[in-house]
């Protein structure tokens, strides 16, 4: 048994351990936000704000959020900038995406604490060891968790636009044989994948964007295979650079490579259905070997049991 002085004080000692945890990133807040209001300042003293950024946020709650989501962002840009390519990767592309994503591991990390604290009156019944493993626990899981929901959303994303990329490659192909540029095809396939394929599209969009703007046609495919971050888009950019310097025919080099990610999906295809008896056999041996064992076993036992 633990001592009467040390078990009153293992709730202090809990939310202290939080508290040091969660220091860097309250640091790294406060910081932030000092800097955030100097820039602001600076910036209000030079431009008005326009007019639909306050109708558009009337809410208190909304003002609220998205000024602690600015103010949450770190000043270190290089650090920004890899945790903003991280989340425009997951399908984040809002402004404060940054913030709110600071924001996110902060509550991760100290309301799990905070509501095991309130919580402790309640478990009496729990000894103190067990109470410290769920805190470091719940502190671990804190840790992981927002990486771990972008990574898992990132991934999603990118077996979408995998398994959407030959539709997209055919209607390429479609419309630069009938007479597009591939700068108007890149904008017709955008609108027509709008339906079926949306995160194909959005990409596609921002590509047409960015050649409708004056971007270098290979910087604008190589940014864009970037934002996929997918082999197959990284194969159609090198293809078109090499088919630009070579002076190629577009047509034909897009109608090979349409061919194979058409062979490609089928592989793949191919793979999984050969690794599906492979993936079946520890599911059978764990539930339809016992039953069927105890079907054809028990009708003879019950049996040598009447006999006997």
């Amino acid at each position: 048994m633990m001592p009467q002085s040390v078990s009153a004080l293992l709730p202090v000692l809990l939310l202290v351990f939080a508290a040091v945890l969660a220091m860097p990133a309250l640091l790294a807040f406060v910081r932030s936000w000092k800097a955030k209001e100097d820039l602001e300042r600076r910036l209000e003293r030079r431009h008005a704000r326009p007019a639909e950024t306050e109708t558009r946020n009337e809410s208190r709650i909304g003002r609220a959020v998205i000024g602690l989501a600015n103010r949450a962002t770190p000043t270190n840009e290089e650090a920004v900038s890899v945790v903003r390519a991280k989340l425009i990767m997951a399908g984040f592309t809002h402004p404060t995406a940054v913030g709110r994503y600071y924001i996110a591991r902060i509550a991760c990390v100290v309301l799990p604490q905070l509501a095991l604290l309130v919580a402790l009156p309640n478990l009496d019944g729990v000894s103190k060891q067990t109470l410290l493993m769920v805190s470091v626990g719940l502190l671990i899981t804190g840790l992981l968790a927002p990486d771990f929901y972008v990574s898992r959303r990132t991934k999603a994303r990118q077996q979408q636009c995998s398994a959407g990329f030959p539709d997209m490659m055919d209607l390429m192909v479609a419309c630069v044989e009938a007479g597009l540029s591939l700068d108007a095809s890149v904008q017709r396939v955008g609108e027509e994948l709008e339906l079926r394929h949306p995160i194909i599209a959005e990409h596609m969009k921002k590509l047409s964007l960015e050649l409708r703007a004056g971007k270098a046609r290979k910087n604008a495919w190589r940014t864009f295979a970037d934002r996929m971050s997918i082999e197959e888009a990284s194969s159609l950019a090198t293809m078109l650079r090499q088919a630009e310097e070579m002076g190629t025919s577009l047509g034909q080099t897009l109608r090979v490579f349409s061919a194979d990610m058409r062979k490609r999906r089928i592989l793949m295809a191919e793979e999984k259905a050969m690794a599906l008896p492979a993936k079946l056999t520890l599911p059978l041996i764990i539930f339809v070997f016992p039953v069927l064992l105890g079907v054809l076993i028990l009708p003879a036992v019950v049996k040598v049991q009447a006999a006997l």
